[in-house]
């Protein structure tokens, strides 16, 4: 009796498509992962860059090998910069900074250098600790299961990750919410000319962060929107100052955008900013995090319950070590760094249980 309920209640689920009359099973799963995963984003908790697994902010989502990974990173670190100092040169003044824009990828390439810095100082680590290991004979080094790790963090690059994963949520949601603000309100009103120089700052912003929020394997929080406010209201702030000074734009006009003229039309200006705080930046996030999310569904249906093993392999490769050996879901560590240090650390992405634990730290 009860296997012929079990075997009602998935029919339900997997409906054939003709009648159409009930959702599929995947889609049920979807919906539900995506609401609990909301549910789990409405902590105050997750307002800290609390590091409990480094290696999130280190390494790829998908199966990219070290080397590539590390030229991906010096090349979107070289195609940035050259850019941005592109754009110095083509504006000749310091006043190209006044754009949210060109403030936003700026950032991005800072991003991207502090990324392949870090990337660069734990491979490093892991290396020097496979050496020490092979030199001491040191059977110890390897924890239950057969796995590897964990290796030694510094508490100062501990800090220059949170600092990474900040300079990561801001760039993310900020150039999603530039690229729609400026082809939505900036360019139906003044009209700039399309130039690859436009378009590579205001469209190639977006797909370069897209791209790289895909790639990694870093997280999005909710909760992480105080900072990105934080940051909005010190660039408003600046720009009330600015205008206070009597400071002018590129063009010699008292305003940077004609949306915040406070001058001429000061509640133009005024719901100008209170929309681009409250509406347009958070949907930009709230974007961003969906994109995340859907990240980590794809990756969790491409490789399942083998994330652990990929995770491991992957920093055996980094490591330099000539072999690997199997391991199993119950010996994989929380993490394979060890910090150094006293407070309290909480994970990247939650487990939802204690089955699925191991994974999780991964998707």
């Amino acid at each position: 009796m009860a296997s012929d309920l079990e075997l009602c209640s998935k029919s339900c689920l997997c409906t054939c498509e003709t009648k159409g009359q009930a959702l599929s099973y995947s889609e049920v799963t979807m919906g539900s992962a995506w609401t609990q995963s909301f549910r789990e984003e409405l902590s105050m908790g997750k307002v800290k860059f609390s590091l409990s697994q480094p290696e999130l902010l280190l390494q790829p989502q998908w199966r990219i090998s070290p080397l590539a990974w590390l030229l991906y990173r010096l090349f979107m670190l070289l195609y940035t910069f050259i850019w941005c100092l592109y754009s110095a040169l083509l504006f000749s003044s310091p006043k190209w900074l006044l754009f949210l824009s060109h403030i936003v990828y700026c950032s991005m390439a800072m991003y991207y250098l502090l990324a392949l810095c870090n990337l660069v100082w734990a491979a490093i680590q892991v290396r020097n600790f496979y050496r020490n290991a092979a030199a001491n004979q040191n059977e110890g080094s390897r924890v239950r299961g057969g796995s590897v790790g964990p290796f030694p963090l510094p508490p100062l690059l501990s800090a220059a990750l949170r600092l990474q994963w900040c300079l990561h949520n801001l760039v993310s949601s900020f150039s999603v919410t530039v690229t729609l603000l400026y082809w939505m309100l900036v360019y139906p009103i003044e009209k700039h000319p399309l130039s690859t120089f436009n378009i590579n700052m205001h469209v190639g912003n977006s797909v370069q962060a897209l791209l790289d929020l895909i790639l990694s394997s870093t997280p999005i929080h909710l909760a992480h929107y105080v900072h990105l406010f934080l940051a909005a209201c010190l660039y408003i702030l600046f720009l009330l100052l600015y205008w206070l000074s009597g400071g002018t734009s590129l063009s010699r006009k008292p305003y940077i955008y004609k949306v915040l003229d406070f001058g001429r039309w000061p509640l133009v200006a005024a719901f100008s900013v209170i929309g681009f705080i409250c509406i347009g930046l958070p949907l930009g996030h709230f974007l961003v995090w969906n994109v995340c999310l859907l990240r980590r569904s794809m990756a969790a249906r491409a490789r399942g319950a083998s994330v652990g093993l990929c995770r491991e392999r992957w920093w055996c490769r980094v490591g330099g070590a000539s072999h690997s050996t199997p391991v199993s879901l119950t010996g994989i560590p929380a993490s394979l760094f060890t910090t150094t240090g006293s407070g309290m650390t909480q994970p990247l992405l939650p487990s939802r249980n204690v089955h699925h634990g191991a994974v999780s730290v991964y998707l």
